[in-house]
């Protein structure tokens, strides 16, 4: 499973179907986060598979300073 990096703390991805080729990717901070409750981040976009719309969501936070990296 996808993790994203902010910081040092790992956050779980999750990409969920949508509507036709749409997928809502989602980045769920950890149940432990030191600096309390946050909010998920959540991207839509279009892909033709899973994969593809978790790689795309994640280099598009990457780049927009929203995470610093992501491992597959």
């Amino acid at each position: 499973m996808p993790r994203a990096f902010i910081g040092s703390h790992a956050w779980t991805v999750r990409a969920d179907k949508d509507l036709g080729d749409s997928w809502a990717v989602s980045v769920v901070p950890p149940a432990d986060d030191p600096e309390g409750p946050r909010p998920s981040i959540v991207v839509k976009l279009h892909g033709e598979n899973r994969d593809a719309a978790v790689r795309g969501a994640l280099e598009v936070l990457q780049r927009a300073g929203r995470i610093e990296r992501w491992e597959p």
